[in-house]
């Protein structure tokens, strides 16, 4: 526990997101409970022009900072960079990310391209403003730079995204926070669910008619879990309701190895499906066994093999760096055998401690085994994407990910998930479909994104369906 005392709240959102940085996973409290001592009390004393920080217990060290508290467009930089100086000399580390911990730190370099800056000096815009390392600000910056030449070519106010959801799993994952559902109890429900989803798709290709449909999404949950039938009917549902004439990509989040069968690839290749995930997540058997994944390494092979008899050609692999009892020897194993079947793009992503998640739960008994080399993890990855010819396309952060890292996505050119980048970027609107989906509309004229969320429950999905094509009508123009 931690104890974060002000006398003043305007800046509380970033003060605990930069101690959450140094801290994932331990509880930020605002006064004491009970008898529990904190591990250290950060103090913050705003005052007119001067506001003064400090870290307490045994240890103790202050930072102060000059200027107006109230003028928060020029003062909330200058707080977050002494608040970050100040948790470095006491944890005595330093973040690759620096004081940065916003969830897209890839607009800041695309700010600077955009205004015409070199790629250098956007580096060192990170480096110096922001004390990001080097390496990441290099990495933000590239990546930035291979999303404006994506970006160039879509009609920012013609274009939109489908993102279709499916809530169900084969079981639920230790590190998971999603909204899904295990297929084995919801089976009798997925129907009812497809039905009403079918619905939702006839909506909003009706309301979007005029636009510019380039990406679909189908994620999840693992859209795997319902049966061949039921896809087939979702799938048959988006050909007819849909024009595709547009259409760039079509995703499916394959996902769980155990769930994928050749029946359900050669429905999604019968429908144009033209990218997929396979996600194994580790290519250890015992970490699957930890995590609660139902499946071997081995049928992670044979479902890749399947998918490419079945002629999927652009193939996603998902993996986590930092999971339980995993080390760097660990890693090391899981990228021999992804090298073994290359995959067309690979997702690397940095385990974070959700507050919705088991693993946040059984903290006590997990906690001692999650690997602190995630950072080195995370350039093995990197380095194996190189070596097969994969370029980062798209990057972005979660709250309570060990050591502040990032998520990356790596694809060989022109097979990047485009709709990746549309959502990081808020380029288009997002329309999204099905339990827990959250549409995103775009208003580029008032630098707005308004969100529209559906129920995440399956069953008012289905009770409340009205009321989640209610809440579109009301938004959508």
């Amino acid at each position: 526990m931690i104890l974060l005392e002000q006398n003043k709240t305007e800046y509380n959102n970033d003060l605990r997101a930069m101690i959450m940085a140094f801290f994932p996973g331990i509880k930020i409290v605002e006064k004491l409970e009970g008898e529990d001592m904190p591990k250290f009390i950060f103090v913050a004393r705003y005052e007119e022009n001067e506001t003064s920080l400090a870290i307490l217990d045994d240890y103790s060290d202050t930072e102060t900072i000059e200027g107006n508290y109230l003028d928060k467009a020029s003062f909330r930089n200058i707080l977050k960079s002494a608040s970050y100086k100040l948790l470095c000399r006491y944890s005595g580390r330093e973040l690759p990310w620096g004081d940065l911990t916003g969830v897209r730190p890839t607009k800041i370099a695309m700010a600077e391209l955009e205004a015409g800056k070199s790629f250098d000096k956007a580096v060192a815009n990170y480096i110096d403003t922001y004390h990001v390392s080097e390496r990441k600000a290099k990495l933000a910056t590239k990546v930035a730079d291979y999303e404006r030449g994506v970006i160039a070519s879509i009609d920012k106010e013609n274009d939109y995204c489908l993102y279709v959801g499916i809530p169900f799993c084969p079981s639920r994952c230790l590190y998971c926070s999603f909204t899904s559902y295990p297929i084995g109890v919801y089976k009798d429900k997925a129907a009812t669910y497809i039905d009403k989803l079918c619905e939702e798709l006839e909506y909003i290709a009706r309301v979007y008619k005029d636009k510019n449909l380039v990406s679909i999404y189908i994620g999840g949950g693992t859209p795997t879990s319902i049966d061949h039938i039921l896809l087939d009917k979702l799938l048959t549902k988006i050909d007819t309701a849909f024009k595709r004439d547009k259409l760039r990509e079509y995703t499916v989040e394959a996902g769980r190895p155990d769930s994928i069968t050749k029946e359900k690839l050669q429905v999604m290749k019968a429908h144009n499906v033209s990218r997929i995930s396979i996600n194994p997540q580790t290519m250890n058997d015992e970490t699957l066994k930890v995590i609660g994944r139902a499946h071997t390494v081995a049928q992670t092979k044979e479902a890749f093999l399947l998918a490419r008899e079945c002629g999927f050609d652009n193939i996603n692999m998902d993996l986590i760096a930092g999971l339980p009892g995993e080390n760097i020897d660990s890693m090391k194993h899981t990228l021999s055998e992804v090298r073994e079947l290359a995959p067309e793009s690979i997702t690397v992503h940095s385990l974070a401690i959700k507050r919705a998640a088991n693993l946040k739960q059984q903290l006590g008994e997990y906690g001692d085994s999650i690997n602190q080399d995630m950072n080195e993890m995370l350039d093995m990855v990197s380095e194996l994407a190189d070596e097969l010819g994969m370029e980062p396309y798209y990057l972005y952060r979660q709250k309570n990910i060990g050591g502040n890292l990032e998520n990356v996505g790596y694809a060989k050119k022109g097979l990047e998930c485009l709709y990746n980048i549309l959502i990081m970027e808020e380029i288009t609107d997002i329309i999204a479909a099905g339990a827990g989906a959250s549409t995103k509309l775009t208003y580029h004229k008032e630098n707005r994104v308004e969100r529209v969320e559906n129920c995440k429950s399956v069953d008012d999905y289905i009770n409340r369906f009205d009321e989640m094509i209610e809440r579109k009508r009301r938004n959508i123009i």
